[in-house]
């Protein structure tokens, strides 16, 4: 596997860790939803994740295919507003993040649109990344309560596990990894356009951990996938919206046959992206061959026509120049030595000649020498 191919393994688990829960009040006794199902028109056809929403909210989004990249990845982004547009609950699109000390390696996953960014936890990612990015109006920031959710990230590591399983038995893993994960979540009370919000926002985060050979050594690469979802309210409307979010999120079911298409199809392609390039590289190592052999062909056929025209001036070139032609058994051509040698040697890159009868340079040393015929 290229080493860059490994990132493929979590992309198409980011869209299947959408579901969370978390603490929240006692719905009220009655409220009204509707059902809404999502297809995935662009992929599969077939229904990508179905949800609850509060009569009279929209509903915006669903599924998205980046078929730019190979393999082609899919994001889940969607969002359900009030109709005041005041409320809203949003799943943001999962970002691809990648860190190594390998310069090399940053600048390659750079290239494929991964964003370079040291690995973090869940509420750090929130607290650091999320909101100075996707929050730049507001003012007055003030974290209320923050914290892990370990059954959080629990749920989203037994569902990589599984997916990876899933990949691995098409397409087998060819390097040792870690796989980790994490949840945090982060309430924050602020000012946005006049108005105090209440916001609650949920991070999960799959990393997996590849150790891969390099000209230093052994390095790791960090793959890790950071998947937002929040909810906010003016301040003084949280309490009463809170039980609808919770419906909304509860609700939340993704096609478990969708989510393993998807797995699969990333398998796939990978498995014969690989297969692909190896023939590609068998390919090119039998174009190489034949190469050698039409080079070798044409060196014999130069050579023969050489010898079958200078044969006739052999003896006196031979007299004139003073050389005597010897074969050279290592790499089968002809090397002319001085005249009045009694023998020649060559270990194949260097050539030793003597005027005793008796020479033999393996005497003394490595017997790596051989001894050259004189052409008659």
């Amino acid at each position: 596997m290229r080493r860059r191919d490994y990132a493929v393994v979590l992309t198409v688990l980011a869209g299947l860790l959408a579901g969370l829960t978390v603490s929240w009040a006692a719905p009220p006794r009655s409220m009204r939803f509707q059902k809404q199902v999502v297809m995935d028109k662009q992929g599969f056809n077939m229904e990508a994740f179905r949800l609850l929403v509060p009569e009279q909210w929209r509903f915006q989004g669903g599924v998205r295919w980046d078929t730019r990249k190979f393999p082609a990845e899919s994001f889940i982004a969607y969002k359900v507003d009030s109709p005041d547009g005041r409320s809203f609950l949003e799943q943001y699109p999962h970002r691809i993040c990648f860190w190594s000390q390998d310069q090399s390696l940053q600048a390659s996953y750079s290239r494929t649109g991964a964003e370079i960014l040291q690995p973090m936890n869940g509420v750090d990612y929130l607290r650091n990344v999320f909101l100075p990015r996707m929050r730049p109006g507001i003012s007055g920031l003030k974290v209320v309560e923050s914290g892990p959710l370990p059954d959080l990230a629990k749920r989203n590591q037994e569902i990589a596990a599984y997916h990876l399983n899933v990949f691995n038995q098409i397409s087998p893993f060819t390097f040792r990894y870690d796989l980790g994960s994490d949840a945090g979540h982060l309430r924050v009370r602020y000012r946005h356009q006049g108005r105090e919000v209440v916001e609650e926002l949920i991070a999960s985060i799959t990393y997996q951990t590849v150790y891969m050979p390099s000209m230093y050594g052994q390095v790791q690469a960090v793959t890790w996938i950071p998947l937002v979802k929040s909810f906010q309210a003016p301040a003084e409307e949280m309490e009463g919206k809170a039980p609808l979010f919770k419906v909304v999120v509860d609700s939340y079911q993704e096609n478990p046959a969708w989510a393993v298409a998807g797995t699969k199809l990333a398998a796939t392609v990978t498995r014969d992206q690989l297969r692909q390039q190896q023939a590609v590289f068998d390919r090119m190592q039998q174009i190489r061959r034949s190469q050698s052999e039409v080079s070798d062909m044409i060196h014999e056929g130069y050579r023969r026509r050489s010898a079958a025209m200078d044969r006739v001036f052999d003896k006196y070139s031979e007299s004139i120049r003073g050389v005597d032609t010897y074969r050279d058994p290592v790499n089968d051509r002809y090397v002319e030595v001085p005249n009045g040698m009694k023998n020649a040697w060559t270990n194949g890159n260097e050539y030793v000649f003597s005027d005793q009868a008796d020479f033999n340079p393996n005497i003394g040393s490595n017997p790596s020498w051989q001894q050259m015929e004189r052409r008659p």
